[in-house]
């Protein structure tokens, strides 16, 4: 009768301690803690972090397969979250959930990757917040400068109900998706060719290159700086011949692209993140037998927290070491709050015109940066 007992009280316990990805209201991510994070390989080919597929979830009684979209390669450092993803999911639901994953832009760019989920052509894909603007303006507050200013602060302002309603309303204006997923591909810096910049008076004049943002064309202006818009792929010759003399730039498109060999000096100023979204058709993910959408946000929320608090803060020291070992000068700014105060007109009109929500996430990170 003891043994039988003590039989009984152990598979209490082992069932107890079980848990899969579950819902995503049930398992809400922990914020990252304040550690050293695991070293990634700087590599396109970096493997996918490896962590215990989930060992639980709904009842799995019928096949379902999408179709996933990106430009991206695979195996990038931008892939490595929503490819864990569905590593997860699969294994998770032994094998009842595959993708058809399509990868480098086969479907072709993300806009017509929008437009296809939309339709419901595909199920579900990746985006920038340029191509989600083109429906509502409201993301791109996620980009002004000197706001997500670190992996931490971004995977925290991830999980604010402030950030939640916005996304509410972008899927209103789009009409039949649901949008649930990040990913990055690295906080924005400066690196330069000659003139070092170490202090806000360092990017007075100075040419850099940018993307085509009226918020990061205002906020270069605003910082003394003279912002030039040129295509990704004419940066580095651009770089070369003194078109341009500096850069808004990440560590891993200062390494693949080989920038170090045109730029001598990289300073860390954590101006704003770069973040795709990952999108699905409304009426799929309505479709799916019950338990199946909570499960995938689960194994969602694995795997992105797994991205902001390991991979992508262990590919950046990877990636920083390479530019250090080619030559390269790593800088840190000696007057950030300067910088900062330098593009308060920006938020002032924010807080003056933008929509009560936008205001609203720009306090809740505000507080979460204490």
């Amino acid at each position: 009768m003891k043994k039988a007992l003590a039989l009984m009280l152990v598979l209490c316990l082992c069932l107890s301690t079980l848990a899969g990805c579950g819902s995503a209201d049930d398992q809400k991510p922990s914020q990252p803690a304040e550690t050293q994070p695991a070293q990634t390989q700087p590599a396109e080919s970096q493997p996918v972090n490896e962590t215990e597929p989930p060992a639980a979830g709904p009842a799995f009684d019928k096949d379902v397969k999408l179709t996933f979209a990106t430009s991206g390669k695979a195996g990038s450092l931008s892939a490595l979250m929503y490819e864990h993803w569905m590593e997860l999911v699969t294994e998770g639901s032994g094998g009842k959930i595959t993708f058809d994953y399509q990868s480098g832009g086969v479907l072709g760019n993300e806009n017509e990757t929008l437009q296809q989920i939309m339709d419901g052509v595909i199920e579900g894909g990746v985006a920038g917040i340029s191509n989600y603007s083109n429906y509502n303006t409201m993301m791109e507050v996620y980009q002004l400068p000197f706001l997500i200013n670190s992996y931490e602060t971004e995977w925290a302002a991830l999980q604010t109900d402030e950030w939640a309603a916005i996304m509410k309303d972008v899927e209103a204006a789009m009409g039949s998706v649901y949008i649930y997923g990040t990913v990055d591909v690295g906080m924005r810096h400066i690196a330069s060719v000659d003139k070092p910049v170490t202090s806000l008076a360092d990017m007075e004049g100075l040419k850099v290159r940018t993307a085509s943002s009226e918020v990061l064309l205002s906020a270069l202006k605003l910082l003394g700086a003279n912002p030039i818009v040129i295509g990704y792929t004419e940066v580095y010759s651009s770089l070369s011949n003194g078109i341009v003399n500096a850069e808004d730039v990440n560590y891993m498109t200062a390494v693949v692209q080989s920038h170090h060999e045109v730029t001598h000096h990289f300073t860390e100023v954590g101006m704003y993140p770069y973040p795709s979204f990952v999108c699905f058709n409304k009426d799929f993910i309505d479709s799916l037998p019950e338990g199946y959408w909570d499960f995938m946000r689960g194994c969602m929320d694995q795997a992105m927290e797994e991205f902001f608090t390991k991979t992508i803060v262990g590919a950046d020291a990877d990636y920083r070491k390479t530019l250090e070992d080619a030559g390269m000068e790593i800088h840190t700014l000696s007057d950030l709050d300067d910088w900062r105060a330098a593009i308060q007109p920006l938020y002032d009109e924010y807080a003056a015109n933008g929509d009560q929500k936008v205001v609203d996430f720009i306090k809740a990170v505000e507080d979460i940066k204490g």
